[in-house]
């Protein structure tokens, strides 16, 4: 078989390659040399803090973290220095209530997205300004005592907060625990997070206006348990921007690939943070495996244009709403900004399958609905398979869809068909797709509403006649 590379697939190789020898450096310094025990219980953020400092004042290098478990606050990254978690190292966060984390430091423009967004400095590491930071190893970063919620004063958030940094390398690590966000970088370029183990109660990886990253091989799972059962979670990867720099960011050249992913809300997901725009941007061989709201969300909720997207070779299993596409009129930013758009998106070989949310006990149709005149603009489907729970009744078909600020799947409620629910879209292009149904449905499988330029070619749904596919309305 012969394999294709985009100019920014090659691009990225480059980087990764110039990266890992940035990242061996000729200055290495270990941990324990500057009085870290590395014993679990006491506090050895001072220790840490002198061994990067040290290793910044002398033109950067390596901090090891040998075999153990440094107990500690919010770590400062600086340019230049790489963090070599080794295997059997954990950096576990201290209790959130022994005040050992930076405070949450102002932002005047915090009314524009949530708490967790807003603040960088309240996080087991951060990195404000940086450039070439690598942080890689065998080891684990383990939130420990960070919250999923909006910490107290003297407690955090996050694990790995990025904000205006670039030359950014986290490769081959476990993160446990890791709050609110696993990682969470903002206007941040040039980044590579491979081979990740993130298991978190919250969103696993959340790039806000970033550009150039590449996110392959990581297996992410932001699911939160009780009792041994999945109760909840968030985005497994968030691509947004929001205006907590104080400005529109846009997000592009972005590349997932060769990912495992389950989440308790999103698994592959645009929004609901959307500022500044998003273009260029591909995901491409990944297995989904559990979300409880949308497989593949893409919403634009703050004025964002969001174009140029694709995903290839994705297969979907125990999604409550396998594609859900939305435009709202949100508008979270100043000067409430008018809706926004969504346009040249692509879906090539999607399978799905056991299509329910498993946590709130739900399941939606695919949809595809922007607003009066803000159309949803050239959508294209090819060789797409996707097998519903079923079950839906004729009064279903009768529902009529509300338009809600809100960007969830449920907050559109039932959708009157059982396969694709599409209003207010331009150009949307069916070719071998095929909708399936583990019980009868009786919804018409496309119901369309202000639909202008529809292709079907071999379109199927099992069931229906093919004069009774389309209703329109």
């Amino acid at each position: 078989m012969r394999v294709r590379y985009s100019l920014v697939e090659i691009l990225f190789v480059f980087f990764v390659w110039n990266m890992s020898f940035a990242g061996t450096r000729a200055l290495t310094v270990n941990v324990r040399d500057y009085g870290a025990s590395g014993d679990g219980h006491t506090l050895d953020t001072g220790a840490i803090h002198r061994a990067i400092e040290d290793c910044s004042r002398r033109g950067g290098g390596t901090v090891r973290f040998p075999a153990g478990t440094y107990l500690t606050g919010s770590l400062h990254l600086k340019s230049h220095v790489a963090l070599q978690i080794e295997k059997g190292a954990v950096i576990l966060g201290a209790p959130n209530d022994i005040n050992a984390y930076d405070p949450a430091e102002p932002n005047p423009w915090g009314q524009y997205q949530d708490f967790g967004h807003s603040h960088f400095h309240d996080a087991l590491m951060w990195g404000e300004h940086l450039e070439d930071v690598t942080i890689s190893g065998s080891g684990t970063i383990d939130g420990g005592g960070i919250t999923r919620s909006d910490p107290d004063p003297g407690g955090g958030d996050k694990a790995i907060a990025l904000k205006l940094c670039k030359d950014i390398t986290i490769r081959e690590l476990t993160i446990k625990q890791g709050g609110h966000f696993a990682v969470l970088a903002n206007g941040c370029t040039d980044m590579s997070l491979l081979n990740l183990t993130i298991r978190t109660p919250r969103d696993g990886i959340d790039l806000m206006g970033c550009s150039n990253v590449l996110i392959d091989s990581c297996d992410i799972r932001a699911i939160r348990y009780e009792d041994g059962k999945m109760a909840g979670g968030d985005d497994a990867i968030g691509i947004k921007s929001d205006y907590a720099l104080g400005r529109k960011v846009n997000s592009e050249h972005i590349i997932v690939k060769n990912c495992f992913l389950s989440s308790g809300c999103n698994t592959l997901q645009f929004g609901s943070e959307t500022v500044g725009d998003f273009r260029d941007i591909h995901f491409s061989n990944c297995v989904i495996d559990h979300a409880d709201k949308a497989g593949i969300g893409i919403t634009s909720n703050d004025g964002a244009i969001i174009e140029d997207v694709s995903y290839t070779d994705i297969r979907m299993t125990k999604t409550a709403n396998p594609i859900f596409i939305l435009v709202t009129g949100r508008g979270r930013a100043p000067n409430h900004p008018p809706a926004g758009v969504i346009r040249n998106v692509t879906f090539r070989n999607i399978t799905a399958e056991d299509c329910y949310g498993y946590i709130k006990d739900r399941k939606f149709t695919s949809t595809i609905s922007g607003l009066p005149g803000h159309p949803i603009e050239h959508i294209v489907f090819n060789n797409v398979k996707i097998t519903y729970k079923g079950g839906g009744t004729r009064d279903e078909a009768d529902i009529q869809v509300p338009y809600p600020e809100e960007y969830s799947p449920r907050h559109l409620g039932v959708r009157p068909a059982s396969g694709f629910y599409i209003r207010h879209a331009r150009d949307i292009q069916f070719h071998n797709v095929a909708v399936g149904f583990e019980q009868e449905d009786l919804r018409p499988p496309l119901v369309l509403k202000d639909v202008r330029g529809i292709t079907l070619e071999q379109f199927t749904a099992q069931g229906a006649p093919g004069d009774s596919l389309v209703e329109r309305r």
